[in-house]
């Protein structure tokens, strides 16, 4: 009961401060027309305001804020939403690789494997940011002496195998 009475004056305090119906969709009209004609920062702007003003989260404006972050700066993506879709996924994998947070990208991309293991791009973007990681190739191309040493002994001790079987089969 305490919640419906709540719940009728929130929508009544949203609608005695927020914009008509007909402003709002005025507003992600220009929002269309911004991204059409490549003035992102612009479009940009206006989500932030449209965002600002209102009590409520409407999703498609939250996404297209997020894919306008990426296009002006990627320094303003928030890396911080919880990801819904796999295209979420995907996005943050990549914002994260962009910025230059390797470690986070992949660990990231790694634990979206985990939860959504059916997705094939998922395993695409895992594959690309483990792969393009510029620590991950320096760990890999990083010699060991250990190991070097231990792989040199293993060679010769191979290729002198291989040395006496060629000559018990000229003996035989």
């Amino acid at each position: 009961m305490f919640t419906t009475y709540f719940y009728i004056l929130v929508l009544i305090f949203q609608s005695l401060f927020a914009d008509s119906n007909f402003g709002y969709n005025n507003q992600v009209k220009l929002v269309n027309d911004f991204v059409n004609h490549y003035e992102y920062a612009s479009a940009y702007r206006l989500t932030r305001s449209m965002e600002r003003k209102s009590i409520f989260t409407n999703n498609d404006i939250a996404r297209m804020q997020r894919s306008l972050a990426i296009k002006v700066n990627p320094k303003l993506f928030k890396a911080d939403y919880s990801p819904r879709s796999i295209s979420d996924y995907v996005l943050k994998s990549l914002v994260l690789y962009q910025n230059h947070s390797y470690s986070e990208a992949i660990s990231f991309s790694r634990n979206s494997l985990q939860q959504l293991s059916a997705s094939d791009s998922l395993i695409k973007i895992y594959e690309l940011v483990a792969t393009k990681s510029p620590e991950i190739i320096f760990e890999r191309n990083k010699v060991n002496p250990n190991q070097s040493i231990k792989k040199i002994r293993f060679n010769e001790a191979m290729n002198l195998l291989d040395l006496m079987k060629r000559k018990e089969k000229t003996l035989f």
